[in-house]
């Protein structure tokens, strides 16, 4: 039996466009169609959503054209993620809604609009909630690449080509185990030192032995943090100055 016509599906695929639009809005932020710009504007001003959380975390200073080359990689991704989680959501509407349709003209009767709209609700629900789960971990990933540029920055000045780094880490009820792992030596008080060519570049799988410099999780809370030269942590894991020579990194790893 036939469905719903190609110029219905066009209709239902554009009220799915709008209201996903809207959803993204919300949670990411207005992120460009990259693929067509020739550039990438980068601004300080609020509301512009991940840009925006990157040049935060570089602590407002404007990108340079290799940073903005890497955020607009990272953007890219993020977009990629959006339009492929809106096709899937216009498909699995359209198809649910040509369902309904067929079986209303098996019983020679109208599709139940109240019945569209359901379908329309619980699968717009559905987007939003991969919604969240994507601005969550793109912002991560964002912040934390920010925070990467702004340490490059700072060790290039003196000459530190590897910086040694760590992560701030946030303890409480929820602090999960997986941070303490990594980010903290097996005292759970000093921060665990890490240099940035052992970070990895990606998403991080539970159980590696090395963190990832994008967060282990999304809406990860710990800070990745440089640690300047002759600098450690004293038996509360709090920074103090050691001495010009001293490089906490050489004494963490002897142990």
């Amino acid at each position: 039996m036939f469905g719903i016509s190609s110029s219905g599906k066009e209709q239902i695929a554009k009220i799915i466009e709008d209201m996903f639009d809207s959803i993204a809005l919300q949670f990411i932020g207005d992120i460009p169609k990259l693929k067509k710009a020739k550039s990438l504007v980068i601004s300080s001003k609020r509301n512009l959503g991940l840009s925006n959380l990157f040049v935060q975390a570089m602590r407002n200073k404007a990108p340079n054209e290799i940073e903005s080359d890497a955020l607009k990689s990272l953007l890219e991704s993020a977009f990629g993620y959006v339009e492929s989680l809106k096709s899937k959501t216009k498909t699995n509407v359209t198809e649910r809604i040509d369902g309904l349709a067929k079986e209303a003209r098996m019983r020679n009767q109208k599709i139940d609009e109240n019945e569209v709209n359901l379908v329309i609700a619980e699968e717009m629900a559905k987007a939003k909630s991969h919604m969240q789960a994507i601005a969550e971990s793109e912002a991560t990933k964002l912040r934390n690449l920010g925070t990467m540029m702004d340490i490059s920055r700072v060790a290039s000045s003196v000459g530190d080509n590897d910086p040694t780094v760590f992560f701030v880490v946030v303890k409480d009820g929820v602090t999960c185990k997986e941070c303490m792992r990594l980010h903290l030596m097996p005292d759970q008080v000093t921060p665990r030192l890490w240099k940035f060519s052992e970070l990895k570049q990606g998403y991080h799988k539970r159980g590696e032995d090395n963190p990832s410099a994008f967060g282990l999780h999304p809406h990860c809370r710990c800070t990745l943090t440089y640690l300047s030269q002759g600098f450690g942590f004293d038996k509360n894991g709090m920074l103090s100055y050691q001495g010009e020579d001293y490089s906490a990194y050489r004494s963490q790893r002897k142990k």
